[in-house]
């Protein structure tokens, strides 16, 4: 009894307390990916009655339901958003809704989704004896559930012959030795858990390039602000002004990383950066700068130059798409270099296929695409995605020779048997190695 008042007390409360936290989240999931807020499963609960379960949803939303009924490691279906969610275990709130209707606790046994349950041994179902809870044993004891997983494994089948029985030996020790002195430390060291275990040295050390460059880019745009105002005042910073620029500086730079990382500019590998970066870095610029001057208009800062916005803002893209260009060029000078001489390599073909090889052979270490070679006379001398087009088929043996030419790959649009074997033939006399590049099927 002292516990379900417990309980329905410290829910009410919470919800409270966290309902602008709800209507955050709510937006940003809605941003994110198209379907609900709101994710419900039917799990057992106490004595073996099914109910359903509030989770914020963290997954593409389909309406037929895809895949295993659990997350293994990197599973593909979760959202960018969802990612934060669970690993801050943000996404198990709603559950309070759940504690307050009384089909959970604050502390229990983690509830299954029926599957699952259906498996219990004859001792193992005792834990259905009591209310499962928000905050488990075996929760704490297991925080990254998902990273228990073994690379490439069944998900399913993992689980229920891994990681249930461990689970369920945590939870049968818990329900034989009940305690609300017991439950008010689950409770407490839960959330020290769910803190201290957001980030841990497996996941700094998959992302310590976004890490870097999020720590960078966060750094620039304090900088940028600054100068921006610097510029506008000539160099001189008033005391009013001085009070201006630190009063908005945090909220700029919260605003800027928010949205910077709701645009995607920290789920990229610098080694293969594109064009799309640069305009994720417009975007989040843009959209970022519209957002601060709404803020620092709300917040009352009338006195606020309205030119340093626009400053900041193409100063601010300079700097990020600046260093992040010079920083992918010297990782691949660094690997141009640690390699063997690059294999020259001659494409037949200035099409959407001679597209797709060079786009293929830029991503490969130790090929140089020298230049097209193609048999219409209006791409002759012009330049396709930034290679030259310098013959056609008849000029294979003297480009060949002139440009010490390794490699011909041939990326026809016709693949004819007749016309194939013409340019096999032209390179047999060049005696250059040839292949032709298709796509799988």
């Amino acid at each position: 009894m002292v516990k379900r008042i417990f309980d329905i007390v410290m829910s009410l409360l919470g919800l409270i307390v966290l309902c602008p936290l709800f209507l955050a989240i709510a937006i940003l999931i809605r941003l994110d990916s198209r379907g609900p807020v709101f994710f419900r499963q039917v799990r057992i609960g106490k004595d073996g009655k099914p109910f359903q379960m509030l989770k914020f949803r963290t997954m593409m939303h389909s309406k037929h339901w895809t895949g295993p009924p659990l997350s293994g490691r990197n599973d593909p279906r979760v959202t960018s958003i969802g990612a934060v969610l669970r690993r801050s275990k943000i996404n198990e709130f709603p559950q309070l809704i759940n504690v307050l209707k009384g089909d959970m606790s604050f502390v229990g046994p983690r509830p299954e989704v029926p599957e699952f349950v259906k498996s219990y041994g004859p001792e193992q179902v005792r834990v259905l004896s009591v209310r499962p809870g928000i905050v488990g044993p075996s929760q704490i004891r297991m925080r990254n559930e998902e990273e228990l997983y073994a690379e490439g494994v069944d998900p399913r089948q993992y689980y229920t012959e891994n990681i249930l029985p461990k689970k369920l030996e945590i939870d049968l020790e818990y329900v034989d030795n009940p305690s609300m002195l017991k439950d008010l430390f689950y409770v407490l060291y839960g959330m020290w858990i769910t803190i201290t275990g957001v980030v841990t040295r497996r996941h700094l050390f998959e992302n310590v390039e976004q890490i870097a460059l999020f720590g960078c880019d966060t750094l620039i745009c304090a900088f940028s602000y600054y100068l921006a105002y610097f510029l506008r005042m000539e160099g001189e910073l008033p005391a009013v002004e001085k009070s201006i620029l630190l009063g908005t500086l945090p909220y700029v730079i919260i605003v800027r990383m928010c949205t910077f990382t709701y645009f995607g500019l920290y789920a990229t590998l610098i080694s293969y950066m594109s064009s799309d970066e640069v305009i994720k870095i417009v975007k989040g610029a843009t959209f970022s700068s519209t957002i601060i001057v709404l803020v620092t208009f709300l917040i009352g800062e009338r006195g606020h130059p309205r030119s340093v916005f626009a400053i900041d803002w193409f100063v601010l893209q300079c700097f990020l798409g600046g260093y992040r260009l010079l920083f992918k060029a010297y990782k691949d000078y660094m690997g141009r270099s640690k390699s063997e001489r690059q294999e020259n390599i001659l494409i037949y073909g200035a099409g959407n296929m001679g597209g797709l090889a060079l786009h293929y052979l830029r991503m490969q270490d130790g090929s140089n695409v020298v230049a097209f070679v193609d048999d219409d006379p209006k791409k002759r001398r012009k330049s396709f995605q930034g290679v030259k087009v310098l013959g056609n088929r008849y000029d294979i043996e003297a480009l060949v020779g002139l440009y010490h030419i390794d490699h011909v790959l041939i990326a026809m649009e016709d693949s004819s048997h007749e016309s194939v074997e013409q340019v096999k033939a032209l390179c047999q006399k060049a005696n250059v190695s040839h292949e032709i590049f298709a796509l799988a099927n």
